[in-house]
């Protein structure tokens, strides 16, 4: 009874497989092929061994053994094994297959152009000369002024004025005079008379003379204030055309610099992701040749543990008399087979 309940525990814990014999407390686990001579065979053999679970167990108490029959086999840690085996080759496999990560290299930022700013230059020399020209041009206007002729000429005018009108005035003083005394010939007042209406007649003319100076004056005075002020817009044209012309340039030169400056962030920029992109490929080469290293360990790992695994068989004829489970080491059972040979 006691036997069929520690079968039924045996049944329930699968553990690794290793094996062990009777003459030593660990042997190494190979393949058990004993051949003693027939004067040296025992009556009672115990075998012990070390099992993952009882389904490695290949015999029950109270079969008969032959000579070589298998008795123990880890074949369920050997498939299982051998399928890992085949799972690392395929990744393997598929790592050295995929390509493998090379650096890219990407083509070259264009130059910038040589800046010349020779339309600028040549547009602010000749707005320089336009405006030279211009301020010239306004300061002889000023210091030519017609002012001073037409001044003169309505001065001249009026003062023409003033003498004819004092002409008037003493030739009618001398006719008053002369119509005072007595015995004055009347030929003599006709002629003083014919006279006055000379000099009044003259002083009319410088009248008129006087009015068209003081016009003409007026017009050239209107005439230079326009001259002037069209001289004035001149000057403040040019110097407007000059200013434009120096705005561009400075723009210009501006617009080469931002350039220059944007290039040479391009080229730092275009460094930088040139030595990530080294440093990402080197890490990826470097995490393929660690994988493929531990996937080849791991192989040799597994070539190491199925060759460690044994075919245990018996190495005499007989039957199994008791079947015991000595002790548990983490997921090993110890067995000892108790064997009666023939």
């Amino acid at each position: 009874m006691i036997r069929s309940i520690l079968l039924t525990v045996l049944l329930t814990a699968p553990i690794a497989l290793a094996q062990t014999t009777s003459t030593t407390n660990k042997a190494p686990e190979a393949e058990i092929n004993l051949a003693p001579s027939k004067s040296a065979t025992p009556k009672r053999l115990k075998i012990n061994l070390s099992i993952a679970n009882t389904n490695d167990l290949k015999v029950r108490e109270g079969d008969k053994v032959t000579r070589g029959q298998v008795i123990a086999d880890r074949d369920g840690e050997r498939s299982r094994l051998n399928r890992e085996r085949r799972e690392t080759l395929l990744s393997i496999a598929k790592i050295e297959q995929s390509p493998v990560p090379q650096l890219r290299i990407s083509p070259p930022i264009r130059e910038i152009p040589l800046a010349s700013f020779a339309i600028e230059e040549a547009a602010i020399q000749q707005a320089e000369l336009k405006f030279s020209q211009s301020q010239r041009n306004y300061q002889s206007t000023l210091s030519n002024d017609p002012f001073i002729t037409a001044r003169a000429n309505v001065d001249f005018a009026k003062a023409a004025i003033e003498q004819a009108y004092r002409e008037v005035e003493l030739q009618q003083k001398k006719i008053e005079a002369i119509a005072q005394v007595k015995g004055i010939p009347p030929e003599m007042l006709e002629h003083e008379t014919e006279k006055l209406k000379e000099v009044r007649s003259n002083w009319e003319k410088r009248q008129a003379e006087y009015k068209f100076r003081e016009a003409e004056y007026k017009q050239v005075q209107q005439g230079r204030t326009e001259s002037i002020n069209a001289l004035k817009e001149a000057v403040e044209s040019a110097r407007a055309e000059l200013e434009i012309a120096q705005a561009r340039l400075r723009a210009a030169k501006e617009s080469q610099n931002q350039k220059e400056y944007e290039y040479q962030i391009a080229i730092a920029r275009r460094n930088e992701e040139a030595n990530q992109s080294a440093i990402t490929i080197s890490q990826q080469n470097l995490d393929r040749e660690f994988k493929l290293s531990q996937l080849k360990e791991r192989i040799s790992s597994i070539d190491d543990r199925l060759s460690s695994i044994a075919v245990v068989r018996s190495p005499f004829a007989g039957s199994i008399k008791r079947i015991k489970v000595e002790s548990q080491s983490d997921n090993s059972l110890k067995v000892t087979i108790s064997l009666i040979t023939d």
